[in-house]
């Protein structure tokens, strides 16, 4: 069935369903290549296309920037502004169980490197804007994650656990900052033993709470992706790491504090000589397997590991929404040009059944062919 082609002003006007979590609106001023841009959202998912270079990733990585981080690209923030202006604002109207939230993110490079976020007219950390909803995307910049190194993949899953819990995001900056003081204990060949005594505490205290976090949702994503029936291949996921064998074996929470202690006590020798800590959170990796193949995420093809991410951010919205008894809210970029015939209708019906807000971006309408009559297209070419 195709979907209904709209005009941003008029997307409103479609529906008058309540959804749990989504964005009513957006509004955007210098940003990327839009001086100004504004439109009106249905809770139905909605599809932006339009010729390369339109500006449709654009509007996902606004919305994106409702975040902690950088966005879905991880650029430099003033790499966002309107042809360099140094300034940019993202400002969304976001509907939660009835209630209108309005949310701000901007910047202003002459007087801030770091972007100022609102939330009802209140400055707020970024950090807390997990708060408020769960984003989940899928982009290309994401199809080697199974190839590349262990950094991108942790980094894949410490956003995905800060959807869960909105704290995990303040537990990995405060401990990447205690990490990086150590580290410059480490070059500078400090000998200043109460002060690495004091940084590793803190390291301990973060980085306990980090791997607490993350095996927690490790466990309810593996739970949802057993349960799911899809026709996508499920994944088995583990976090590995010398930090986790020392979790795995002292389920103790204090007992496992104080092995982790007694660890960065042990290996200053030795990180003295390589100039870096050597063990902790920051140096996990997430190793996923095809299931009924068993066959590791990177021996397996391009399309196969396409396949995977797709299960697993299946299992994350699903999961999220079952909970926290809110709607995520779904970012995929250039996913259903990539899908033949058969997966394009298995992940729309996916979508529809989540009932949840989800923004898509493609090159042509036939694409999102496979949507209900609910759903929207917005056409950027003739915008």
């Amino acid at each position: 069935m195709e979907l209904e082609e709209c005009q941003p002003e008029n997307l409103a006007s479609l529906s008058n369903d309540i959804a749990n979590n989504y964005i009513s609106s957006i509004k955007l001023s210098n940003f990327r290549n839009y001086k100004s841009f504004k439109a009106n959202f249905s809770h139905h998912p909605i599809a932006f296309i339009g010729k390369n270079g339109v500006g449709k990733t654009n509007i996902l990585e606004s919305i994106s920037l409702m975040q902690p981080g950088r966005g879905i690209r991880s650029v430099k923030l003033e790499e966002m502004s309107y042809k360099n202006r140094g300034n940019f604002g993202v400002y969304i109207n976001l509907e939660r169980n009835r209630n209108s939230i309005q949310i701000g993110s901007s910047l202003d490079i002459a007087s801030s490197k770091l972007r100022k976020v609102k939330v009802d007219g209140k400055y707020i950390s970024p950090l807390g804007l997990t708060e408020y909803l769960g984003i989940i995307s899928l982009t290309p910049l994401m199809d080697k994650i199974f190839i590349e190194g262990a950094t991108n993949r942790r980094k894949f899953f410490d956003k995905i656990s800060w959807v869960f819990i909105s704290a995990h995001a303040n537990n990995v900056r405060s401990y990447e900052k205690a990490i990086k003081e150590r580290n410059n204990l480490l070059k500078a060949n400090s000998s200043d033993k109460i002060w690495f005594d004091n940084i590793e505490k803190h390291i301990v205290k973060y980085g306990t709470q980090i791997i607490i976090n993350r095996f927690k949702v490790l466990k309810l994503l593996n739970e949802q992706i057993s349960n799911n029936i899809i026709n996508f291949p499920k994944a088995n996921m583990n976090l590995v790491g010398e930090i986790e064998n020392i979790f795995n074996q002292n389920p103790d929470i204090n007992t496992f504090s104080e092995m982790y202690l007694k660890s960065l006590n042990e290996k200053r020798k030795i990180d003295f000589y390589r100039g870096f800590t050597s063990i902790g959170p920051h140096k996990t990796d997430l190793d996923v397997i095809y299931r009924e193949k068993e066959m590791t995420a990177n021996l397996c093809s391009t399309g196969e590991q396409k396949s995977l991410l797709i299960s697993i951010i299946l299992s994350v919205a699903k999961s999220y929404k079952k909970h926290t008894n809110l709607s995520p809210i779904l970012l995929l970029d250039e996913v259903f040009s990539h899908l033949d015939n058969d997966k394009k209708q298995s992940l729309s019906r996916e979508i529809e059944s989540l009932d949840s807000q989800a923004f898509m971006t493609g090159i042509d309408k036939s694409d999102f062919m496979t949507f209900n009559k609910d759903s929207c297209i917005i056409n950027l070419d003739s915008n």
